[in-house]
C-alpha cells in the first residue's frame, strides 16, 4: 500500500505534463492535488467518526443507567474526541503523500501535530467540565464550589498547551522553554499575580469553607452587600440587595474582614438582641397592695410559685433589711421572661435571656437575647417589633418608665 503511494504521489505530475503543462506548473498542481486529497481523506474520516459518535455511541449512553455518560456526551468529549481521527490521517499518511515535497511536508506535519496538541486541549477542557459537573450534582458539590480549582486546572491546561504548540511552531524543546521561563519567573508572578492569589485564595476558600455560592456577605469597607453568584479563579461575584453586581478580587475573602449570613441559614433560627432603657427614678420595692395586683397576673404564677421566691414579700422593714422584698423591675423581668416563653415564635431551648446591663446615663438597659423561629428578613422584624411593642406597652403595669431625653413639649409642661 505504501509502495503503491509513494507512486501516487508523481502520477497526476506526469499526466499533467503529458498533456503539455509545464514541468513547474505540473508539479505545484500535484502539490495542490495531494494536498486535496488529504483534506477529503480528513473531512470523510471525521464525517464517519461523528456518524459513528451519534449514532452507536449516543445509542449507548441513552440505554446506560449511569449518569456520568450522559454528562460526558453533552459536554461533547466523545464529538471532540473525533477530531483526532483527520488530525490522525493527515499526521500518517502527509510522509507518504508529500515525499517528494519536503519543506511542504514539514509544514503539514507540522501543523498536524499542532493540531493535535489543539484537540488534546480542548478534549481535556470538556473533560474537566463534565467532571465538574459530575461534582456539582454530587450532595457535597451543592454545598462546596470548585469553581476556583477547575479554574486553575484550566488555566495550567491552557498554559502548558500554549508552550507545547510553541515549542513546536520554533522546532524548541519544551523543557528547554520551561528553563528559560524560569529565568522570568519573577516577571511572570508580577503578571499572574491575581490569578495565584485567587488560586491560593480558592484552595483555602473551598478547603475551610469560607463561602459558597449563594451565601449572604456583608462587606461594608467595599460597600458589598448581598448574595454570591458565582465564584472564580480571580473574582467573586456579588448581587447586592440592591440588584447591583459587585466582583470582588476573591483574595479579599482571605486576607480582609467580612461577616457571612450562612450561619443564620444553617440556624433553626434568627436571634433578636434588643435593649429598653428604664427610667432608674421609677424602680422601686413593691407594697401589699402593688403585688397583690402583680400575683393576679397569670403569666407570673409560677415565678410566685419558684421555691427560689418563698421568703420573698413585700416591702416590709424586715424583708427590706434582708433582701427579700419584690421590686417591679424584678417581676418586670420575670414577666418578660414568662411572656416569651409563651410566644410560639420563640425558641426557648436556643440561648435565651432577659437581663441587665450595665447602667448608663440614659438609664437601666434590660435587654433581650433570644431566637425567633422566624428567618426572614420581613418577619422577623414584625415579630420582633410585636414583641417590643407588648413590652413598652405593659411597662407602666408594672409602674415603669422607659428613659428617654426631654423634648420641647417636656419643657413647655415643665
Amino acid at each position: 500500500m505504501v509502495v503503491y503511494l509513494m507512486k501516487f504521489d508523481k502520477y497526476f505530475e506526469h499526466l499533467l505534463a503529458s498533456h503539455g503543462i509545464s514541468q513547474y506548473f505540473a508539479s505545484i498542481l500535484n502539490m495542490a492535488i495531494l494536498c486535496g486529497i488529504l483534506a477529503i481523506s480528513a473531512i470523510i474520516a471525521n464525517y464517519v467518526l461523528k456518524l459513528i459518535i451519534i449514532k452507536f455511541i449516543k445509542r449507548w449512553v441513552d440505554k446506560s443507567p449511569n449518569t456520568y455518560d450522559d454528562i460526558f456526551y453533552e459536554k461533547g468529549v466523545f464529538n471532540k474526541l473525533s477530531h483526532l481521527g483527520p488530525a490522525s490521517i493527515i499526521y500518517n499518511f502527509s510522509p507518504v503523500l508529500l515525499s517528494e515535497y519536503p519543506k511542504l511536508l514539514e509544514f503539514v506535519h507540522r501543523l498536524s501535530i499542532v493540531y493535535i496538541a489543539v484537540i488534546v486541549m480542548v478534549v481535556l477542557f470538556a473533560i474537566v467540565n463534565a467532571l465538574h459537573e459530575i461534582f456539582s450534582t454530587s450532595p457535597i458539590g451543592k454545598q462546596r464550589s470548585i469553581k476556583g480549582y477547575i479554574q486553575a486546572v484550566k488555566f495550567i491546561i491552557y498554559f502548558i498547551g500554549s508552550l507545547a504548540i510553541l515549542s513546536i511552531l520554533i522546532d524548541y524543546p519544551l523543557g528547554d522553554i520551561f528553563l528559560k521561563l524560569g529565568a522570568f519567573a519573577a516577571v511572570l508572578m508580577f503578571v499572574f499575580k491575581d490569578t495565584i492569589l485567587g488560586l491560593m485564595a480558592g484552595i483555602q476558600i473551598s478547603s475551610y469553607e469560607i463561602l459558597r455560592i449563594g451565601d449572604y456577605i456583608e462587606m461594608p469597607h467595599k460597600n458589598v452587600d448581598g448574595t454570591v453568584i458565582d465564584i472564580k479563579l480571580s473574582v467573586v461575584k456579588i448581587l447586592n440587595a440592591n440588584k447591583t453586581i459587585s466582583t470582588i478580587p476573591t483574595y479579599a475573602f482571605v486576607s480582609e474582614a467580612f461577616w457571612n449570613w450562612r450561619g443564620l441559614e444553617l440556624s433553626e433560627g434568627r436571634r433578636m438582641k434588643r435593649s429598653i432603657n428604664i427610667d432608674i427614678s421609677t424602680i422601686k420595692h413593691c407594697n401589699e397592695k402593688a403585688l397583690q395586683k402583680f400575683r393576679k397576673i397569670e403569666l407570673l404564677n409560677d415565678f410566685f410559685s419558684s421555691k427560689d421566691r418563698e421568703d420573698f414579700g413585700a416591702a416590709s422593714e424586715e424583708n427590706l433589711f434582708h433582701g427579700k422584698a419584690y421590686t417591679n423591675s424584678a417581676l418586670f423581668r420575670a414577666y418578660i421572661d414568662a411572656y416569651l416563653h409563651n410566644n410560639p415564635y420563640i425558641l426557648p431551648e436556643m440561648t435565651f435571656m432577659v437581663r441587665q446591663m450595665q447602667p448608663t446615663e440614659h438609664g437601666l438597659p434590660l435587654e433581650v437575647y433570644a431566637y425567633i423561629k422566624e428567618k426572614n428578613a420581613a418577619k422577623f422584624e414584625t415579630i420582633q417589633s410585636d414583641i417590643f411593642d407588648h413590652i413598652i406597652a405593659i411597662m407602666p403595669e408594672f409602674d415603669l418608665k422607659m428613659f428617654q431625653k426631654p423634648t420641647g413639649e417636656d419643657i413647655r409642661k415643665a
